[in-house]
């Protein structure tokens, strides 16, 4: 043993006898709520000792036979410190399923260590991290039964970095998986990235597991991996690991686009929670249970009331049936009365501010668990209390909105068609917003339809519609139809170029379900053109002309920006291939 094996096995020795280990601790972020889901576990050695680094605590452990003792106390002291921490979410814990394959490895002991920190089997995720080679899968699946059994749930850790990533995902079936952050460094620029991390979170949603994006380290990252679909996010683009964990965060991370118009964008007043809003008197914190009892008494349609605080901030909610339910049982009125509402309240009621949409409201709503659906929600304006609406108002809303879109759109590609095009051009241009008008065109559409036919040549149609709508953001872009093979964008995602190309890219991957493979070969098709003569003609490409609307001061009508765009794809039509002009 070398001198410094020898002062990394004493350091060992000291930390396991002292439990001198600091977890730390690193949000892990929903995307589809916003907010903070739970907190990855980190753990730190002594900063003066040289197993300072988990890398090497752990590689030390692995070499002296103490591996199995060295993970029980890790987990023993994340637990601990979340506990005294007192945090209301999600606790992921990492452990080496060497470790718990080993013969001396003291089971049982996990259940205890959650008791005397208060904490319920059901906030804990067991980390799975492959830093070493899983030789039985027979004992590992005992393993991770054993946890379920527990109340806790299973999570593969550095999906794509160990030793055989998707065969302990097939073995263990895990409720989430953590995707190694080398594939999402520069995911936004790589397209390979992108196609790997797609076809893995494809394959979670087939099997019902979570996907985990872990090294999240800036916004271009958090954009495209929220686009594809996975559902939660880690790094430090959210926050850094720390002894006292960030318990929010700063809503503008999740902002899709940083606005640089003066003038925000502002959708139409119907499409808002706003327009569900029903004025109601909340309730106080301190008001009694009997006063309570009594406006119930008094207004028997009422479902709900909300509480406030004295700043008119949303603390909270009261639920008809359940309060009645205490309220007017043989001693409730009598025992609890003089009490303040506030120890009787729901604390965790949904609550949307007046300007999110009704999409998104409904996604909030949906995300509820099915015991905690209520048809109620509270409605604020920049953190204040305004009043209440109700799920049945929100689906004759959306409802109403769907019936609109669906009356005046293209009946090949479903998308809205001139009317909700002018409508929403007319809009932007009326609120100055910083939008780019995307035209796009198909070159070589009438060839291929006279050779292919009509039914390839609408599929061409309704693929180019689909592919438009995956690119776009739902929330911030507006996709519409204008006719034959001509489609608009109003973008207003800040990435609107990245999304341009990535439309280009998706659209030449079509070719080979468009083609047969001699066209292919040959890079085109032979028709006639309108004067009767034999052309060739290269396969389908796509041309787009874009104009941002606030880069031209005479554009102030539809009409104006009509004819800008339509300089811009003409532009575009004279390069060859896929191509994307900007008027400037």
């Amino acid at each position: 043993m070398t001198k410094e094996e020898a002062l990394q096995f004493q350091s060992l020795e000291d930390i396991l006898r002292n439990a001198s280990l600091t977890p730390l601790f690193q949000p892990i972020v929903s995307h589809k709520k916003n907010k903070i889901y739970g907190y990855e576990a980190l753990i730190r050695g002594p900063s003066d000792s040289p197993l300072h680094s988990p890398i090497n605590l752990f590689d030390t452990a692995s070499r002296h036979g103490q591996l199995a003792e060295l993970d029980l106390l890790c987990r023993e002291v994340a637990i601990k410190e979340f506990g005294r921490l007192n945090l209301d979410a999600k606790l992921f814990i990492n452990t080496i399923p060497a470790a718990l394959l080993q013969s001396d490895y003291p089971h049982g002991l996990t259940l205890k260590f959650l008791k005397q920190a208060k904490l319920s089997p059901t906030q804990v995720v067991i980390e799975l991290t492959e830093q070493y080679p899983i030789d039985d899968y027979s004992l590992m699946r005992d393993a991770t039964e054993h946890y379920r059994d527990m109340g806790l749930t299973i999570a593969i850790d550095d999906l794509g970095a160990g030793y055989s990533g998707l065969r302990t995902w097939s073995e263990i079936k895990p409720d989430f998986v953590k995707l190694d952050r080398h594939f999402i460094q520069d995911i936004h620029s790589d397209k390979q990235k992108r196609q790997f991390v797609q076809s893995m979170v494809d394959i979670a949603k087939s099997i019902k597991c979570k996907v985990i994006a872990e090294g999240i380290e800036v916004r271009e990252e958090y954009l495209a991996i929220q686009e594809m679909g996975v559902e939660f996010g880690q790094g430090y683009y959210f926050a850094r690991p720390r002894r006292q964990p960030q318990l929010q965060l700063d809503s503008t991370l999740f902002a899709k686009r940083i606005k640089t118009s003066l003038i925000p964008t502002k959708p139409r007043a119907n499409s808002l929670v706003s327009s569900l809003l029903t004025p109601l008197k909340p309730l106080n914190n301190s008001d009694k249970v009997s006063d309570v009892g009594e406006r119930f008494q008094l207004q028997s349609n009422l479902i709900a009331l909300p509480v406030i605080n004295h700043k008119n901030h949303v603390i909270g909610i009261v639920w008809r049936d359940e309060f009645m339910t205490l309220y007017a049982s043989r001693y409730g009125r009598d025992l609890h009365g003089r009490k303040p509402i506030q120890l009787f309240m729901d604390h965790h009621p949904i609550v949307a501010d007046s300007d999110l949409s009704l999409k998104q409201l409904s996604q909030l709503m949906t995300s509820q668990e099915n015991d905690q659906q209520h048809s109620i929600f509270i409605i604020t304006e920049h953190d204040h209390y305004r009043g209440i609406g109700s799920l049945m108002d929100l689906l004759r809303q959306i409802t109403d909105l769907q019936i609109t879109t669906a009356r005046h759109a293209n009946p090949l590609s479903g998308l809205p068609g001139n009317v909700p095009i002018s409508e929403h051009i007319t809009d932007a241009l009326h609120d100055k917003r910083d939008a780019v008008m995307c035209y796009f065109d198909l070159d070589n559409f009438k060839p291929y339809n006279d050779i292919y036919g009509f039914g390839k040549g609408d599929k061409v149609i309704s693929k180019t519609a689909k592919i438009l709508l995956d690119k776009s953001d739902p929330d911030y872009d507006f996709v519409g139809h204008v006719g034959g093979d001509d489609f608009i964008i109003l973008f207003e995602s800040e990435d609107w170029q990245q999304r341009c190309h990535a439309i280009l890219d998706a659209f030449t991957s079509l070719h080979p379900e468009l083609y047969n493979d001699q066209d292919i070969e040959n890079g085109g098709i032979t028709a006639l053109d309108r004067y009767g003569n034999s052309t060739f003609y290269p396969l389908l490409c796509l041309s787009i002309g874009a104009v941002r609307l606030l880069d031209f001061d005479k554009i102030r009508t539809e009409a104006d920006l009509t004819e800008h765009a339509s300089k811009a794809k003409s532009m575009a039509k004279k390069q060859a291939g896929n191509s994307l002009y900007v008027l400037s």
